[in-house]
């Protein structure tokens, strides 16, 4: 029960918020809860209250310091390209990098001992403080009650009954308490095992031994005499290595060291006898965590029917006959049957913490359904630290399809295995292989009862590195796939004391023999040559899914066929990624170059323009245009929070190297709601501006936005709202001088049908292309070459679309501006090259007026363009709206990365939101008159944004004018100097 004194705290709490009603700030050391209570588990029922004397092993678990640091820190880190690609942190540094505070660990600390509880030293990482308390503790200090459940399997835990509560100062700091609840275990993902032959003695006094032989990458007689076929029944690690890319020696793997997670005793005497049969002789080590060598079930007794200790002879085995020359650490806590929460993590926080082995495998998890988040958070957190100090975590997906709570909780419903579905985690499904080399054939395991696990999170959100690939509204899982059946599964040596004192030869499969097979390719890639020229592969995920983009069959092995209904209709496998076997197995031969890519150089400083010739279309999810995998185009929108990685460098006539920007035409046409997009170079840290914006669903609209390209050569799109995308490219920078330089201009209308403005006529267009006369008119020289417009269509006629190129060349694919109803006002921003004959055409495709503004150039002489990382310059949201008939004036040189001098135009995206009627927006240099050329259009109660390329004053501002109240926002993407 809780005690009175929280209760009271908390019940105080309440009524001093309700009299002082909502606009009162919380108190410091009010009490807040932190996450949810437990969920009492499908099919266990409540059996009392849990005795207070009992025992509980608790650990406070801490955000890092700045959570959103940490996440840019290892997307810099797994980029290449980026100035910190593989520049990991060293061993012990992440507390002092990206730990919480000492004042933090201090004040969460204080806060427990108020509470009467007596808080033990912070981990070496700053991630958790453990606490040793009994039920009546717990209970007063964070005000829940504890009861006692019996399960489905007949076993009594007990769990909390209600979030735990710490004063709001410390809970800030907290992401989860652990060891509250131990109704959850950790079960290991392998099959039964098939016995290969009848053991030759089956008495305590005659164990069977394996005589010792030269290495070779198949197997001695006791696999090779059984009558059953490697390469059909089982594969030995020659074949398998074989099958998928990977190199077989005795030395393979050398220098490398790879941990394997277990939860069981493991016999010695099993891995000597797998040694002795496949020649090796790996350095295979063991470290305890919370228990001791020789406590719990012993290795070969027999839990729940099934021996113990098979599930680390598979994994270490595996390891062994696939990279010998490595070295392997066994990472084992208590048996599973009683392992807590908080145990679990202990396993974990000590693999990363230790940060002696570049890869760490584990075949033991969790359903996530019933896993707590105090637990879930937990994990996350250790696994990016794992993630920024350069080690790959490789996870079995679960052996149930896409069920995978049902052998817990007798529930069919959909569910994923943790911690296979976390971010940082790289989740393994499994595949039934038959045949070995070139004729090999795969397709997704599913039999006598198993299949590979799958499916969709229900936890984390979509994951950047899926975007285009798993077009999923949350983290799909598995990312890739390895043999799993056990019909055809992996030969290993275990112990049975119902069959015999010592090792005995079997076949086994499951999830678990192809996590460690994926661990094992993971360290042949690291002991690759261009793994030790650009270092360790470390987080995988980003390089996975990168390879799968630039050349999909060239690095996997897509598995088209099956599926992983068990317990209820699961998902298919099919041609690219699915949820059955993600991206399919290894074809490590091809995948090393792309998980070891060199370490790339970003372009940076002054850039000149290339105008490509007509746009070029990059991305259009519509269809699949580089959309999706290499060789499987997706043809899915953007979901809500989803990413698409665009491919900048090397695509439409882009060089591929040496770009520092692009210029882009974003379009969303199929908007399911209200919502914004923003760009950004790949690798760097999302900014919080955006470059497009709409209001409703069903519209079509789009923007023209110049974006920062990095050192992998790729811009990310991201999305509040599904919708689909399309990206146009219009031209693009590079360092050097090779290219055209920019001149602003003050911005002129060349052409406004409405008044006969560059035009003979007054009438609407449709459907038919107008030329506008540029050279010479408005400032712009004979020398140009391209010129920048701000292109309005007004009074259109139903839906339709704007297209500018230069006259006299063939007419694009695609359009610069796009509208979706009648009587809209919309503009955009367009760089378009000028035709020989000076002019520029404009198609319209169905019937509006036109309007033109120059606002000014680009030539052989002129200024460079600078990119800056987009910030946000003005937000008058968080002050005063922009009044009717107002100017402000923004001052623009000596922030955000921009000099104080020297600068001669400033690109901005502005955005006008909570518009209160119909109106326009004019941007020009400070100090100078205002023109009569608008730069963004609105209606009343809509969100809309362009892109403006504006001069600046002498005195370093740019003026807005607006003729119609309204919020505006600005964003700065760059200069020219």
């Amino acid at each position: 029960m809780a005690s009175t004194l929280a209760v009271a705290l908390l019940a105080a709490a309440a009524v001093s918020a309700s009299a002082a009603g909502a606009a009162a700030a919380p108190r410091p050391d009010a009490p807040r809860r932190i996450g949810t209570a437990p969920r009492v588990p499908t099919g266990a029922a409540v059996v009392g209250a849990t005795t207070p004397a009992t025992t509980l092993h608790l650990s406070v678990h801490l955000s890092p310091r700045d959570p959103k640091a940490l996440d840019d820190f290892i997307t810099a880190v797994s980029t290449p390209g980026d100035p910190q690609y593989h520049h990991y942190l060293a061993k012990g540094q992440f507390a002092s990098v990206f730990g919480p505070t000492r004042d933090t660990v201090a004040g969460v600390s204080q806060a427990l001992k108020d509470a009467g509880l007596s808080p033990g030293k912070v981990s070496s990482d700053g991630l958790a403080i453990p606490v040793t308390a009994t039920v009546a503790q717990a209970s007063h200090a964070f005000g829940t009650g504890f009861r006692n459940v019996r399960l489905r399997n007949g076993t009594t835990r007990f769990l909390n009954t209600e979030a735990p509560a710490l004063p709001a100062d410390a809970a800030a700091s907290v992401t989860g308490i652990v060891g509250l609840s131990n109704v959850n275990t950790l079960t290991s993902h392998h099959s039964a095992v098939r016995h290969v032959s009848k053991p030759a003695s089956t008495t305590a006094s005659s164990p069977r031994a394996v005589a010792p032989r030269s290495y070779s990458p198949g197997l001695c007689s006791d696999f090779t005499g059984s009558g059953l076929t490697d390469g059909a029944d089982y594969y030995s690690p020659g074949k398998l290595a074989g099958t998928y890319g990977m190199t077989s020696s005795s030395t393979v793997g050398a220098g490398q060291t790879v941990a394997v997670f277990e939860l069981e005793n493991v016999a010695d005497s099993s891995i000597a006898a797998y040694q002795s049969c496949v020649g090796t002789s790996t350095s295979v080590s063991h470290v305890y965590v919370d228990t001791t060598a020789g406590s719990g079930a012993a290795a070969g007794s027999t839990v729940d029917g099934v021996p113990v200790g098979v599930e680390s002879a598979l994994d270490i085995e595996d390891l062994i006959g696939l990279v010998p020359g490595a070295s392997i650490i066994d990472y084992q806590g208590p048996d599973a049957s009683s392992a807590t929460d908080q145990n679990v993590l202990d396993v974990y926080q000590k693999m990363v913490t230790d940060d002696l082995a570049q890869v760490i495998s584990t075949s033991w998890g969790l359903c996530e359904a019933v896993e707590s988040g105090a637990t879930a958070n937990a994990e996350n957190t250790i696994f990016a630290e794992a993630a920024a100090q350069g080690q790959s975590v490789v996870a079995a997906s679960g052996d149930s399809g896409s069920s995978d709570c049902a052998p817990a909780t007798g529930s069919s419903a959909a569910a994923v295995d943790d911690p296979a579905s976390q971010p940082y985690v790289t989740g393994v499904g499994g595949t039934t292989m038959n045949g070995s080399g070139a004729t090999a054939t795969q397709t997704a395991w599913n039999s006598n009862g198993g299949a590979s696990g799958g499916g969709v999170s229900t936890r984390w959100s979509p994951a950047v590195y899926q975007g285009g690939v798993a077009t999923t509204s949350k983290r799909a899982v598995p990312d890739v796939a390895a043999l799993a059946d056990p019909s055809t599964g992996y030969p290993i040596y275990y112990l049975d004391s119902s069959q015999s004192s010592g090792p005995v030869p079997g076949i086994i499969g499951g999830t678990s023999g192809a996590a460690p097979t994926w661990a094992a390719a993971v360290v042949q890639a690291n002991a690759s040559s261009a793994c030790q020229a650009s270092g360790p592969v470390g987080f995988l995920n980003d390089a996975l899914y990168k390879a799968g983009r630039a050349d999909y069959p060239g690095g996997f092995w897509d598995v088209t066929s099956g599926n992983n209904s068990v317990y209820a209709t699961g998902y298919s496998a099919a041609a690219g990624y699915d949820e059955v076997t993600g991206l399919g197995a290894p074809r490590l031969s091809g995948l090393i170059g792309s998980v070891c890519a060199a370490k790339g150089t970003a372009a940076t400083g002054a850039a000149t323009f290339h105008p490509l010739a007509t746009p070029k279309r990059l991305l259009d999810t519509r269809n699949g245009t580089g959309w999706g995998l290499s060789s499987v185009p997706t043809k899915h929108s953007l979901v809500s929070g989803g990413t698409a990685p665009v491919r900048i460098e090397g695509a439409a006539g882009i060089p591929s190297s040496g770009v520092t920007a692009v210029v882009l035409n974003l379009t969303v046409t199929g908007t399911t709601g209200g919502g914004h997009l923003t760009a950004w170079a790949d690798g760097t840290t999302k900014p919080s501006t955006s470059n497009l914006n709409w209001s409703d669903p069903g519209r079509t609209i789009a923007a023209s936005t110049t974006v920062k390209v990095a050192g992998d050569g790729i811009v990310n799109v991201s999305t509040s709202s599904a919708t689909h995308v399309i990206v146009d490219v219009q031209g693009y920078y590079t360092s050097g001088t090779g290219g055209a330089r920019h001149s602003a201009l003050k911005p002129y209308r060349l052409l406004d049908t409405r008044h006969a403005t560059g035009i003979s006529t007054t009438s609407k267009i449709s459907d038919k292309a107008v030329s506008l006369k540029v050279r010479g008119h408005g400032g712009v020289p004979s020398s140009a070459t391209s010129v920048v417009l701000n292109l309005t269509a007004t009074q259109t006629s139903s839906s339709g679309y704007l297209e500018a190129y230069p006259e006299g060349t063939t007419r694009p694919t695609a359009s610069n501006l796009n509208w979706s109803a009648t009587g809209t006002t919309i503009a955009n921003m367009a760089v378009v090259p000028i035709g020989s004959d000076g002019n520029v055409s404009i198609f319209v495709r169905g019937t509006s007026h036109v309007i033109a503004d120059v606002s000014g150039y680009f030539s052989s002489s002129g200024t460079t363009f600078k990119t800056v990382t987009p910030a946000r310059l003005l937000d008058t949201r968080k002050t005063t709206a922009l009044g009717s008939g107002k100017t402000l004036a923004l001052q623009i040189s000596g922030h955000d990365g921009i000099p104080s001098t020297g600068v001669k135009a400033v690109v901005l995206t502005v955005t006008a939101t909570r518009t209160t009627g119909t109106g326009y927006l004019t941007a020009w240099a400070d100090g100078t008159s205002r023109p009569t050329a608008s730069n963004l259009n609105w209606v009343k109660g809509i969100s809309i944004a362009n892109q403006v390329m504006v001069p600046v004053g002498s005195d370093g501002k740019v003026d807005f004018y607006t003729n119609s109240t309204t919020d505006l926002i600005v964003d700065v993407a760059g200069y020219t100097s």
